[in-house]
């Protein structure tokens, strides 16, 4: 891939006003045959076929997509990656995903667009309050950093919530993933696995 993504390269396009830059990836005339044909260029299709090259070394992949790359669930409604989830399983595929986003704008000389924040949820009624303490003591024994919070706490960490215990849905307490095991996404065509990058761009037609 011929692009090289920095601040640089930012300030200098932004005085053409973004117009200039090259094209993330090539659109070549279809083969006759694939070793793999994956359908739909979201975040899953793309990130696939990015894995495909890289880990399996295969250097002969389509991704066929009828709207615009990136254009599915994940670029379209996503706005949060974590691991806080209440199922070992998940908690252990959802951190290890979470790690690899960590460090996918270097490997991919590209911006995903990741920002860590931390994630909380707010518990509004006993169950609620029940289930998030459940799905906390799960997240620890399962090595994810987790917290619950008292309503006080809820508010020292996020002063913009109304924590009154005159509104409809009072806020009993919450959850918290800390910053550095929750990430949220800027819903932008970029924020997509790095799947537009070198590997992907040399071997794999979208």
């Amino acid at each position: 891939m011929g692009n090289k993504y920095s601040v640089f390269s930012l300030i200098k396009n932004a005085l053409s006003y973004h117009e200039n830059w090259q094209r993330a990836w090539k659109d070549p005339t279809p083969k006759k045959e694939y070793d793999a044909v994956i359908v739909g260029g979201g975040g899953h299709g793309l990130a696939t076929a990015y894995y495909l090259a890289k880990k399996h070394n295969m250097k002969n992949i389509a991704v066929v997509e009828k709207g615009w790359i990136g254009g599915g669930n994940t670029g379209r409604n996503t706005t949060i990656i974590r691991s806080n989830y209440l199922w070992d399983a998940s908690a252990g595929l959802y951190d290890h995903a979470l790690k690899i986003w960590e460090g996918l704008s270097q490997e991919l000389n590209y911006n995903v667009m990741f920002s860590q924040r931390g994630v909380m949820n707010l518990a509004h009624n006993l169950q609620d309050v029940r289930d998030l303490k459940r799905r906390t003591h799960a997240n620890r024994l399962n090595g994810i950093d987790a917290v619950y919070l008292s309503t006080e706490e809820v508010k020292k960490f996020c002063p913009i919530i109304n924590t009154s215990q005159d509104i409809r849905y009072r806020v009993l307490g919450g959850t918290l993933q800390v910053h550095y095991k929750e990430e949220l996404v800027q819903q932008d065509m970029m924020l997509l696995p790095g799947v537009m990058l070198e590997v992907l761009m040399k071997w794999v037609l979208i």
